[in-house]
């Protein structure tokens, strides 16, 4: 039998999920109420999710579906199986094994439901990351994608293969690296949530970083005055992308905050669905925030199909783009290019 290709997401991607994952040897989601290990049948199970967790919630109902795609995809993983775990700035690799297991101590972090793997490494037993940017762009794309926990990537197999047989290759110039882009991030993201950079206050100046991030990545963006909406209905930025085959119409709010993130913006986005259906019935919500969110806000998100974007993510689609940053914006944000030796 082929071997499938799966992106598994460690949830909300900090370090107490990644303990789950490494600690255990294993992969994990969510939906912890029901034990995915006493169904033999995917369909079985994706009834009893949808019994416990979308009948008679707000909830919509393409979310639901999505969600349900997701629960058979992580019951079809089976022994041999690629998997790639997005981490900040790199991604692990894993091989499926045979067995399923529900961790009832792991339910606080809602990752009861695990499938073991065995994680690969180097010569030295460590577990190997690789730099996202040795992947191809299409992948990297594919990675950046939010909102999805799991996700088929039979479309990579080949690229995926070339990683597993390239295993030995996380060099001390790799790991050097990785810490130096991590440590980097973690200071840029402070310094904005803080107001530690020469961006313009009162929120204006985050707004003009993202409207030039979407431009680099395609969207025709542009800044809504605050008069735009109606009552507290509200987006900072209107953005679309034509290309051959379809278009992308975005609304996005950004909230630049240091600390946690409340479902506010995520209502005010909601409302412009109330108030002016027939014009924006076709656009997707975002909420940005440079900071976390609280779980309020992540469930309000999941269940409207808002694409959630935190601190973290916002400081990795950055990362992305910085060398494609206009020299002015490198500057408010204290970033120069001046080459640096990478320590051994």
């Amino acid at each position: 039998m082929d071997n499938n290709y799966h992106l598994v997401r460690a949830m909300t991607s900090t370090e107490e999920d990644f303990k789950v994952f490494f600690e255990n040897s294993v992969v994990a989601v969510g939906w912890s109420n029901v034990d995915f290990t006493k169904f033999a049948s995917s369909e079985n199970l994706v009834a009893e999710v949808e019994c416990e967790y979308y009948t008679n919630s707000e909830t919509a109902p393409q979310v639901a579906g999505k969600k349900k795609n997701e629960v058979r995809r992580f019951k079809g993983i089976r022994k041999g199986d690629r998997i790639v775990i997005p981490c900040w700035g790199a991604v692990y690799l894993a091989i499926a094994e045979v067995d399923e297991i529900y961790n009832i101590d792991a339910c606080k972090n809602d990752l009861a439901n695990q499938h073991k793997v065995q994680y690969c490494c180097n010569y030295q037993g460590e577990r190997i990351y690789i730099s996202r940017d040795k992947l191809s762009e299409r992948l990297q794309r594919r990675l950046r994608v939010r909102g999805t926990t799991i996700a088929n990537l039979n479309e990579f197999a080949d690229e995926i293969e070339a990683l597993f047989r390239g295993e030995d290759f996380n060099a001390t110039y790799d790991k050097e690296k990785l810490r130096y882009i991590e440590e980097f991030k973690k200071e840029l993201l402070l310094n904005i949530q803080t107001g530690k950079t020469s961006l313009e206050a009162g929120g204006y100046g985050l707004e003009k970083l993202v409207k030039e991030l979407l431009e680099i990545d395609g969207y025709n963006a542009e800044i809504q005055s605050k008069q735009r909406f109606s009552g507290f209905a509200d987006a900072d930025i209107i953005a679309i992308k034509d290309d051959f085959l379809i278009t992308e119409e975005l609304l996005i709010q950004i909230k630049h905050h240091s600390g946690i993130t409340d479902t506010w913006g995520a209502h005010q986005l909601s409302k412009i669905l109330e108030t002016e259906k027939d014009l924006f019935a076709e656009f997707k919500l975002v909420l940005i925030t440079s900071g976390d969110s609280s779980d309020n806000l992540r469930e309000y998100c999941e269940s409207k199909d808002i694409i959630l974007i935190e601190g973290k993510t916002l400081i990795e689609w950055l990362y992305n783009s910085l060398h494609k940053l206009s020299p002015e914006t490198m500057r408010k944000l204290s970033i120069c290019d001046i080459p640096t030796l990478i320590g051994h």
